[in-house]
């Protein structure tokens, strides 16, 4: 994966003009120095940490099998919070709809909008932060050279393989979809072996430096960043929508000052 750490937002857009609509994605993280991770990855990862810090020694963990059961749990609770429901059969989208909760999957998030990614990479830290730049139709082209007409079968079974022979990464843009995910311009990038990050799998497809391009973006253009995204229209109130965007909007008060405040207020 090619890295590019930008002095300016000039060079931002610059690494962004030869990237078509819908045939790259996008996935921005507060930290540069976090790797591309799901949260089950992260969840897994953190229990053998906390296996290790009170005996010494990792515990081997069914990864499979504690998937298997998050989801059966999920299934067997969703109806008692949530008025619609995906299709028993679609795993998918169920997966999408954990996700969308904050429950841990092989999930992670990517939009189709680069500035969409700089959003969630400046909206908390301090740190350096990073925009990951991935050329999906690069990937299928790999996987359709090695697969060949099984690509599509692989695909539709990432959920049901639970030691496949080969690593794979998978972009979707659900069938059960909600308001959140459409203002995002969202979709998922799932995996098909749990036991290896998104990072460790995109490292080894065999596609071109510039296929695969992660912007470091300095802390020192933060400040400008944010109100770069706040001229594009791109807030918490359009990420977000409903009250919580609203609610969380107001973060960012301190920055834009009180005389914005009271215009949005106005305008309300």
């Amino acid at each position: 994966m090619r890295e590019e750490k930008i002095k300016n937002w000039s060079e931002f857009d610059s690494l962004l003009e030869s990237k078509s609509f819908r045939k790259w994605i996008f996935r921005g993280q507060s930290s540069s120095g976090w790797k591309l991770e799901s949260s089950l990855y992260r969840a897994f990862d953190e229990a053998q940490i906390l296996f290790h810090l009170k005996n010494g020694k990792r515990k081997p963990i069914d990864r499979i099998e504690h998937e298997k059961v998050m989801i059966d749990r999920f299934k067997c609770a969703a109806h008692l919070y949530l008025d619609h429901l995906p299709q028993a059969e679609d795993q998918l989208s169920w997966l999408s709809l954990m996700q969308h909760h904050g429950a841990p999957t092989r999930l992670l998030d990517f939009s189709f909008s680069p500035y969409i990614a700089l959003f969630f990479a400046l909206e908390t830290g301090e740190d350096d932060a990073a925009v990951y730049c991935v050329n999906h139709r690069a990937i299928e082209s790999v996987d359709d050279e090695y697969f060949g007409e099984r690509r599509g079968k692989v695909y539709s079974n990432i959920l049901l393989e639970e030691r496949p022979s080969n690593t794979c990464l998978f972009a979707f843009e659900p069938k059960f979809s909600n308001q959140r995910l459409l203002s995002q311009q969202g979709l998922f990038v799932a995996t098909n072996f749990i036991d290896d990050s998104h990072e460790t799998i995109l490292r080894e497809y065999l596609i071109e430096g510039q296929d695969a391009v992660k912007i470091i973006i300095p802390a020192e253009l933060r400040y400008e960043g944010i109100r770069k995204l706040h001229k594009l229209n791109i807030s918490s109130t359009i990420v977000y929508p409903g009250l919580d965007g609203f609610c969380k909007s107001m973060r960012r008060q301190p920055i834009f000052g009180l005389e914005w405040q009271k215009r949005v207020g106005a305008l309300e």
